[in-house]
């Protein structure tokens, strides 16, 4: 009798839910660039600029072609990337490009840029990379060992 009774309420339910209208939502306009009504460009089309508003405009249009934006262009050149380093080195970095009125990327960017010019500066550079790439992966290890005995007690 239970059994009997909880099947007419599971298909009690599920005809409810089959009944039960869904809400529709009208589908998004997903273009960049709307379109507006040809009414209002006729509206806006309709009246003429006066003699004033053509001059102006004659005077504050540049004579030559349009160019694309410089700003975006170097922009569209750009990687972005997390730099994780040293707490000590980040505290001297920010001082150093706060003094000289530099960032963090356009100070790696010249150092960079310097190492490719002096062959022996770069050897210095990698040298001191390799170093301290071998500690911090060392120092990850014993962190690791850390906790997995922390999971064992």
């Amino acid at each position: 009798m239970a059994i009997e009774e909880s099947t007419e309420r599971s298909d009690a339910n599920s005809r409810l839910l089959k009944q039960r209208a869904r809400a529709t939502v009208p589908t998004r306009d997903t273009r960049v660039i709307k379109t507006q009504p040809t009414e209002q460009l006729e509206e806006f089309n309709s009246t003429p600029p006066t003699i004033s508003e053509e001059v102006s405009k004659e005077d504050s249009a540049p004579s030559r072609e349009p160019q694309p934006d410089v700003a975006t262009t170097i922009e569209s050149k750009l990687a972005t990337f997390t730099l994780r380093v040293d707490d000590k080195v980040d505290k001297g970095l920010k001082s150093l490009c706060t003094i000289e009125n530099i960032s963090k990327e356009t100070f790696l960017e010249a150092a960079y840029l310097v190492c490719m010019e002096n062959q022996e500066f770069m050897q210095q550079v990698l040298s001191i990379a390799t170093e301290r790439k071998q500690e911090r992966r060392e120092a990850g290890i014993q962190r690791r060992a850390l906790a997995m005995t922390r999971y064992l007690h």
